[in-house]
């Protein structure tokens, strides 16, 4: 797992939420004792990079609206930096009461994966040519890095003030504090605002049947609340942190949103992570070609249902054609197609060609890139099955090098037939 700016896009969904948590929860969490923490942050980062010989990490993030959950995500994260090796279980609730999880786990030369859809593990063998990384990855260290800290100092300012760092007597440092409404600076108030659209707007992409308010106007921050501890050997042990947001939506009604997020590093020295016992379990090997070979080379299909009426009716239909295959590059292309009569219902269709690259993903994992509707840039995966059927993955969100998360609608099926002619 990353955890800092990029791991907060990664956990919180949406650019928008990163750049709200990293200056408005910042600025509450930190206050006099600022420096000292991020001081905490950047060595802690530093140890489980490489210093640390294993730990087990956990992260939680949820939103609320008036009370009622919206979503909710969870990560737990056992890394090993010594073996190079890494398990790690996520899961999403969503606002309509449903929850998706997936697990997996990489060493120097096993990649597993899996996911509650088909209830199947894909395991990888890994060539000893590819080099594997650091299982966690320095956030301080990474391009643009810098200049986002500058960013947060200046935004910061004069808050530094509101929060008290206070001694443990078991050693180590705690800290504590908090923002009114009337302590929060315009600009913060401006930056939540631009961030909790942007979160909205993305979370009600991401899921048709979502529940997320269509907040307008009058956004700013009501509350924020944070605590830290950091243990005797200098290490950020947890995080909390809570923001309640208010605002209308276009009908003029209040909202208050209440963001929470909980991290939390534990079992230093103590983790023990270990491949999944497989026996009995529906496992499918995947070669370092994805499991492909030249008979997958054809048109693939899967129906696109709404419920209507309390009935099943198509509206569309998805088709993943594969152009070519050789022994470390496939390519192929998607499109989507609504039925007549249902295109307002369907949305925007999605139409992209892509082209995987063994070279370029040697982590095992069988990720491409395509850019989709909207013009925007995502990543996909994809399985070869011994049925002759394809599973499709796509808006995957990628963790770190070991660990990644699938954004795909609730009714996407995720598993396409061969098309005979």
């Amino acid at each position: 797992m990353r955890f800092g700016k990029k791991s907060m896009t990664a956990v919180a969904f949406t650019v928008g939420a990163c750049v709200f948590l990293s200056t408005a929860f910042a600025d509450a969490m930190l206050g006099s004792g600022y420096d000292q923490l991020k001081g905490t942050a950047k060595n802690t980062a530093a140890q489980m990079e490489k210093g640390l010989n294993n730990y087990t990490v956990e992260a939680l993030i949820s939103l609320k609206d008036n009370g009622q959950s919206l979503f909710q995500v969870s990560n737990f994260s056992k890394i090993d930096t010594e073996k190079q090796a890494t398990e790690n279980t996520s899961t999403t609730q969503y606002s309509n009461g449903e929850a998706r999880s997936n697990f997996s786990y990489l060493d120097k030369k096993y990649s597993v994966y899996k996911n509650e859809t088909d209830n199947k593990y894909y395991v990888s063998e890994m060539p000893e040519s590819i080099e594997r990384g650091n299982s966690f990855s320095n956030p301080f260290n990474e391009k643009g890095a810098p200049e986002v800290e500058k960013i947060v100092d200046a935004i910061v300012g004069n808050l530094k003030d509101y929060v008290q760092a206070e001694e443990r007597p078991e050693g180590g440092k705690a800290y504590s504090g908090s923002l009114s409404e009337a302590q929060v600076p315009a600009v913060v108030n401006a930056v939540a605002s631009f961030g909790i659209k942007q979160m909205i707007n993305e979370r009600g992409r991401m899921e048709r049947n979502s529940n997320m308010p269509d907040i307008e106007s009058d956004i700013y921050v009501k509350k924020v609340t944070g605590t830290a501890l950091e243990n005797k050997a200098g290490l950020l042990e947890s995080l909390t942190g809570d923001v309640i947001l208010t605002g209308k939506d276009k009908n003029g009604a209040q909202h208050d949103l209440s963001l929470s997020v909980i991290f939390k590093l534990s079992n230093i020295g103590s983790t023990k992570v270990a491949m999944p016992d497989l026996t009995g379990a529906n496992v499918e090997r995947v070669s370092q070609n994805g499991g492909f070979s030249s008979k997958y080379v054809g048109k693939y299909s899967n129906n696109v249902i709404k419920e209507k009426d309390g009935k099943f009716v198509k509206i569309g239909e998805r088709t993943l054609e594969i152009l070519s295959i050789s022994e470390d590059k496939v390519t192929g292309k998607y499109y989507e197609t609504a039925k007549p009569g249902f295109e307002a219902e369907f949305g925007a269709a999605d139409s992209f060609q892509f082209e995987y690259n063994l070279k370029q993903n040697g982590n095992g994992m069988n990720f491409f890139k395509y850019t989709n509707a909207k013009g925007e840039q995502k990543n996909g995966q994809l399985h070869a099955s011994g049925s002759g059927k394809l599973y499709l993955e796509l808006d995957i969100e990628v963790l770190d090098s070991n660990s990644f998360r699938s954004q795909s609608p609730d009714n996407f099926d995720r598993e396409f037939s061969r098309v005979f002619e």
